[in-house]
């Protein structure tokens, strides 16, 4: 079976990284202008270990630096170069529009961490006395989480208005653990991820309550819809 890495445009003129997965050859299936980087791999042969998602990555990594690149899901097979063909077909309006967004940008993530955080709501062991202390310990714990809630929005918001000057497109998840306050991802430019990461390194320094984990850059997984 053929296993798929990434779909890219200018497929004739782009290099491609010699060996893929259990050290097999990549080519490249091409239709209407746009291909899929593929190798012939067993299936049994792939597994979710660390090694096996890293060659994955390297490779997606190695094509998005050579062109516009849209990843492919790890552990993405189809039976032969016939239906790579033809999924390049049916897909190819979404490919091309993908591409053109992709195209001499990447993703960089930024995970915001509070320092410290607002109290968490208050945990009482023993049974509520009444139907009114039970309505009152629920009130209290809304409140509670309603506020951490509210500090997390507002700190989001800050972060998206001096970010999002710097990039294109962005998506993110406020709250997503009770100690991560914000998880995001925001395709940038390549030529303007410097600014990027001064911009995180400003932020940093202007507020102490929040640390700031910025990784990249990497291909645009977020932006891109699995083939």
């Amino acid at each position: 079976m053929l296993y798929l890495y990434a779909i890219i445009d200018r497929p004739g003129e782009m290099s491609l990284p010699e060996v893929g997965l259990a050290d097999q050859p990549i080519f490249c299936c091409q239709n209407g202008g746009i291909g899929a980087v593929v190798s012939m791999v067993d299936p049994q042969q792939v597994t979710t270990e660390a090694t096996h998602i890293w060659r994955h990555e390297t490779v997606v990594e190695t094509l998005a630096e050579a062109g516009g690149t849209l990843p492919v899901r790890f552990g993405t097979f189809l039976a032969d170069e016939a239906a790579v063909c033809a999924m390049l077909a049916e897909r190819r309006e979404a490919f091309v529009t993908g591409l053109d967004q992709v195209r001499g940008r990447v993703e960089i993530s930024l995970r915001a961490i509070w320092t410290d955080p607002p109290p968490p709501p208050p945990v009482v062991e023993e049974r509520p006395r009444s139907g009114r202390d039970y309505i009152e310990r629920r009130m209290a714990e809304e409140r509670a989480a309603a506020l951490r809630r509210l500090r997390a929005e507002q700190t989001a918001d800050d972060l998206y208005v001096r970010l999002d000057r710097y990039a294109v497109a962005s998506i993110r998840k406020v709250l997503p653990t009770e100690r991560m306050l914000l998880s995001a991802a925001y395709l940038v430019a390549r030529e303007d991820v410097p600014r990027f990461q001064a911009g995180v390194a400003e932020i940093g320094r202007d507020r102490p309550d929040i640390r700031l984990l910025c990784t990249g850059p990497w291909p645009a997984y977020h932006f891109v819809s699995p083939a």
